[in-house]
């Protein structure tokens, strides 16, 4: 095998973080709110795919990591109340308006999911893909 021949194994991670979150977004179809979650899960599914053949364009890294930040903040009040005053067996509890930290918890955990999978799809495309030569002036 020739050193300079690029592997298929780095391309094989990212297409498996995106097709997970292609799943996770297909689950969401039947949620409370699925517009949100289906198209931001769709959007990290479409990252790490993208991820797979070519480095991330900063600005839409930057905006989904901004996008996932912006839900952990609104979703994070939720997910501590249930840590330290519900059950933790409430986490599988049914859903239901007089206790929103079960969804907030729930989407936090999947936030960070799709966060952490978007941050290694975007790491592995830069390590994956190879320098642009520099101009000699």
């Amino acid at each position: 095998m020739r050193s300079s021949q690029r592997r298929s194994s780095p391309r094989f991670l990212p297409l498996l973080l995106g097709l997970t979150m292609l799943v996770f977004a297909l689950l969401q179809i039947n949620d409370p709110d699925p517009l949100i979650w289906v198209t931001y899960y769709a959007a990290i599914a479409c990252a790490c795919t993208f991820a797979a053949y070519r480095s991330l364009h900063r600005v839409v890294f930057l905006t989904l990591v901004a996008i996932t930040g912006a839900g952990v903040a609104l979703t994070l009040p939720g997910f501590v109340d249930w840590l330290l005053n519900r059950p933790t067996s409430d986490l599988w509890a049914p859903m239901s308006t007089s206790r929103m930290y079960i969804e907030h918890s729930r989407e936090l955990l999947g936030l960070l999911i799709a966060g952490g999978f978007l941050v290694a799809a975007h790491r592995l495309s830069r390590s994956a893909t190879p320098p642009v030569p520099q101009r000699s002036s």
